[in-house]
């Protein structure tokens, strides 16, 4: 494809975005525009997932959102296969079919809708890129998905990071902002899924080094711990067949009160990976008050978000395989 035919098909694209912006930001409203957030946030998780990243700050001021990282930068030093059209820029201004762009995992989400940056740059009125890449800070600005100018150098030093500034575009979205509470709950959460990642909300900083166990007793009566005051929960992370897999669980109960989510994301009712968790608890005899899970998976085939449940079969047996030893262990020290 010419660059001229591959320009034409992405106005074609832009255009199908913004007449019918809800099937990719599910509302046009309050919703839809936090979706900026948490799709700009979830691209940092995926590189802190490959050792690439350790924090993102987010802002919100009246209309602006701004997203800061210290990653490795977008590939502005890269050609793509388009004429004079750096990766980068592709990657903002070409939707794609896929998960993810270059189909990389682990690839992960804050809710059960993925977007992508195209998408959002097409809905955006105003948005800036800063990037750090091969010793140079480059920028370049973009209006409802198209470029204002090629990127260029601002400045040249040992920077690291980049910083996308993005105005929803009030055609689309009148004049709906991010509600804060909603932001700061979804980042709150964010940090406790990924354990050691560092998140910031203007003066806040959420930091969880022992991730669900910390989130667990969040969720807690706090009557309840006065009940075992030494007891110290069930928690476990590690790898399993090319899962990443973290489980929490407290106390005793008449039903347990699960709490779980896939690739980041929550997954209210549940599915195959709580299967496999409730299964590696009854093997044990536990009924505990409180289970928390989250596994994120590594194929590629997976990267997509999850929608309310998990079902993928060999998940639950899996789970239940990698949890089994640890729950034992844990037991036969509690019983003792």
């Amino acid at each position: 494809m010419n660059e001229e035919s591959a320009l034409s098909e992405y106005e074609k694209e832009v255009q199908a975005i913004r007449r019918r912006p809800g099937m990719y930001f599910g509302s046009t409203s309050t919703k839809g525009v936090e979706h900026f957030v948490y799709e700009l946030v979830a691209n940092v998780l995926d590189a802190f997932l490959v050792n690439q990243a350790t924090f993102v700050n987010v802002e919100i001021n009246e209309a602006v959102i701004s997203v800061t990282d210290d990653g490795l930068g977008l590939p502005f030093d890269e050609p793509s296969d388009e004429n004079a059209v750096s990766l980068a820029t592709k990657f903002l201004t070409r939707i794609h079919s896929t998960p993810s762009r270059n189909e990389h995992a682990p690839h992960v989400h804050m809710t059960m809708l993925g977007i992508g940056l195209a998408p959002m740059n097409a809905a955006s009125s105003q948005l800036t890129v800063r990037s750090w890449r091969s010793g140079a800070l480059w920028e370049q600005r973009f209006s409802r998905g198209f470029t204002l100018g090629s990127a260029t150098i601002i400045e040249r030093g040992n920077g690291r990071g980049t910083n996308i500034e993005v105005i929803p575009d009030p055609e689309i979205f009148r004049q709906a902002k991010p509600r804060w509470g909603v932001i700061r709950r979804a980042l709150f959460e964010t940090a406790h899924l990924y354990s050691g990642f560092k998140i910031g909300f203007h003066q806040e900083r959420f930091y969880a080094p022992k991730g669900l166990q910390m989130l667990g007793f969040m969720l807690l009566d706090p009557l309840s711990l006065d009940n075992e005051p030494n007891a110290v929960p069930f928690h476990v992370t590690m790898h399993y067949e090319n899962v990443f897999i973290e489980a929490a669980a407290f106390g005793d109960g008449p039903r347990t009160r699960m709490f779980s989510w896939v690739n980041g994301a929550r997954t209210p009712k549940h599915g195959s990976h709580v299967e496999g968790f409730s299964q590696a608890l009854k093997e044990v005899d536990w009924n505990p008050s409180l289970g928390l899970i989250h596994i994120i998976m590594y194929d590629p085939r997976f990267a997509g978000p999850v929608r309310h449940q998990l079902d993928v079969p060999h998940i639950r047996k899996l789970v239940q395989d990698a949890l089994r030893e640890s729950l034992r262990q844990y037991r036969g020290k509690s019983n003792e």
